[in-house]
């Protein structure tokens, strides 16, 4: 009998054009995380000798990455994002002529002629969805891309690193406190498999290259401040959707942002991690 995986959580968010001015927010933030890098300099360093380079970006979203990494390629590379929804693409004619996108559930076969044709795999803003039983099958998943040697990249967040921070001593700030309880429960389950090591990459047969944590320097905290405010304005919109009264979320919104103007925020960890493909298979 074949073993039951459990479902991903449920997308909360739309894919309106406000989500997509949030994800783009959110990717500007992240590249200022990694130094303006856009691949790992492992991987970077790797496929800087190749003159064709074969990329995969799943949960592409908007594609904003896909579409900037394809200006530091190869002209001749191939650069192929996947989301289960198409709702966030721009318009293919807007596409550079090396990118294209396609619908695909992370979670289900890639087809037959995209299997082991990849030199890089990226994967980020992805960990909401993911669980404890999911978490193996989307990595065998994503491996099945890969070529020999090939990378895969995943950015993400560690909700158990969540804190509630503020630029002074001793100041009041529930809302903050609020998010940050949410964020810290929203897996319960996430110590058991996101490790503070390689050990996740190594259980699905990858040779783990480099982990790091990465931390906010202070000039962006405005910037995380506001992908939480317009996070909650996406449920909000999504809870008052064919309700007559307003979202019981907009004065929470408001005290969230009160509480960010006088210094408060929502500190928390980032990791990256890369995994390489075994040259061979046993």
């Amino acid at each position: 009998m074949a073993e039951t995986v459990a479902e991903p959580a449920p997308y909360i968010f739309h894919r309106d054009h406000k989500s997509s001015i949030r994800l783009n927010y959110q990717h500007m933030l992240v590249k200022k995380l990694c130094d303006d890098r856009l691949l790992h300099p492992a991987v970077q360093q790797s496929i800087a000798s190749r003159s064709s380079i074969r990329v995969a970006d799943v949960a592409t979203g908007t594609a904003l990455w896909l579409t900037e990494l394809s200006d530091a390629l190869p002209a001749d590379s191939q650069l192929l994002g996947f989301d289960i929804s198409a709702d966030q693409y721009p318009p293919g004619e807007w596409l550079p002529e090396n990118v294209s996108l396609r619908e695909q559930d992370a979670f289900e076969p890639f087809a037959p002629e995209l299997r082991g044709s990849f030199d890089v795999v990226h994967l980020r803003f992805f960990i909401t969805l993911l669980n404890g039983e999911n978490i193996r099958p989307l990595l065998d998943n994503l491996k099945t891309l890969l070529k020999p040697g090939g990378f895969l990249q995943w950015l993400d967040f560690d909700p158990r690193s969540a804190r509630a921070i503020a630029t002074r001593t001793g100041m009041h700030m529930p809302r903050t406190e609020s998010v940050v309880s949410i964020m810290r429960k929203a897996q319960p389950d996430v110590g058991s498999w996101i490790l503070h090591d390689s050990e996740l990459l190594k259980a699905a047969g990858l040779n783990p290259i480099a982990y790091e944590r990465l931390r906010l320097r202070n000039y962006l905290r405005p910037v995380w401040n506001h992908c939480h405010l317009m996070g909650m304005e996406e449920l909000s919109r999504r809870m008052s959707r064919g309700e007559d009264k307003p979202s019981p979320l907009v004065q929470q919104i408001k005290d969230l942002e009160a509480e960010f103007a006088q210094g408060a925020s929502v500190d928390a960890e980032w990791f990256i991690m890369v995994g390489q493909m075994p040259d061979t298979q046993e």
